[in-house]
């Protein structure tokens, strides 16, 4: 097997222009990780790294660096693409995410070598390449979300689910089944991988969709941690697909997006049950009538 030492680019930006940055690059990466910056002059501020198996094209990259950075409305980030040291750059990249303890749910990397607590659910998710360990907002929004629920709904759906968190959160919780879609091929595979590693291969069944369109019938609860724009443009489906009485926790917007995704959602039929705001990203819950 050739060996091969990967490349990367590292920059820092506004909380808000994240997800955006992880879309964009994460279309040519093998990994992009990011990590909020807690101390330093840089605090409150996140680091994003991409990592390439070979080293890309300058002019496509910074092409694809000065897309994202428009649309996040921020100046283009500088720096340089550069070979990383020649070690087991993934293994060493996740060293660095601490256990995450949100509500009930307890999440950590295979580099722990302690027992996870016996009065939380245990996640097992190593930093890889698909979007979801814990440490973003959005995600955690959603969990405090899950963790609220006073229901338990039968057919769940995670539209967009990354890494599987949300969907494993929801199984291992609760004990049903859950469907897992992602338009990216191989967040499918590591929300396979991941639900498998954790003993919820039976329960969690996950394939590529591209949003709603390789979906078939209704379910009780929607999970959609995803982007203010795409969450407003499949509002419509959203409904289609939510049963009568059935609720869906949506994220992936700053609060300043809030009123917009919103109300592309109470436009439809649906209504406001709960909001989440950590640290200037926003979740909410929203419900459809039993009788429609």
């Amino acid at each position: 097997m050739t060996h091969i030492v990967p490349f990367e680019f590292k920059c820092i930006l506004p909380p808000e222009a994240v997800p955006v940055f992880e879309e964009i690059l994460g279309e040519t990466a093998g990994a992009v990780l990011t990590m909020p910056l807690e101390k330093g002059p840089n605090k409150g501020l996140w680091e994003v790294q991409a990592i390439f198996e070979q080293q890309p094209s300058e002019e496509a990259f910074h092409a694809d660096l000065a897309r994202a950075a428009e649309i996040a409305g921020i100046p283009c980030p500088d720096g340089k693409i550069t070979q990383m040291p020649d070690v087991n750059w993934l293994k060493a990249s996740y060293q660095g995410f601490p256990p995450i303890t949100i509500g009930r749910y307890y999440i950590y990397g295979s580099h722990i070598q302690e027992n996870p607590p016996a009065d939380k659910i245990a996640l097992k998710i190593d930093a890889a390449t698909a979007f979801g360990t814990g440490e973003h907002q959005t995600t955690h929004g959603c969990l405090e979300a899950l963790n609220d629920l006073e229901q338990t709904p039968k057919h769940v759906l995670d539209v967009g689910c990354g890494s599987g968190i949300l969907s494993m959160a929801y199984a291992k919780t609760t004990g049903n089944k859950v469907d897992a879609v992602d338009i990216d091929p191989e967040s499918v595979r590591v929300a396979h991988d991941n639900a498998a590693a954790n003993g919820l291969g039976d329960l969690i069944r996950v394939w590529q969709s591209d949003g709603y369109a390789g979906v078939s019938g209704q379910y009780d609860l929607i999970l959609c941690n995803i982007l203010a724009k795409p969450l407003i443009q499949m509002a419509p489906d959203l409904y289609a697909h939510l049963a009568p009485g059935g609720i869906a926790i949506l994220s992936g917007f700053l609060t300043r997006q809030e009123r917009w995704v919103l109300k592309a959602h109470t436009a439809v039929g649906l209504k406001l049950v709960r909001r989440y705001r950590i640290n200037g990203w926003g979740t909410i819950v929203v419900q459809k009538d039993a009788i429609c």
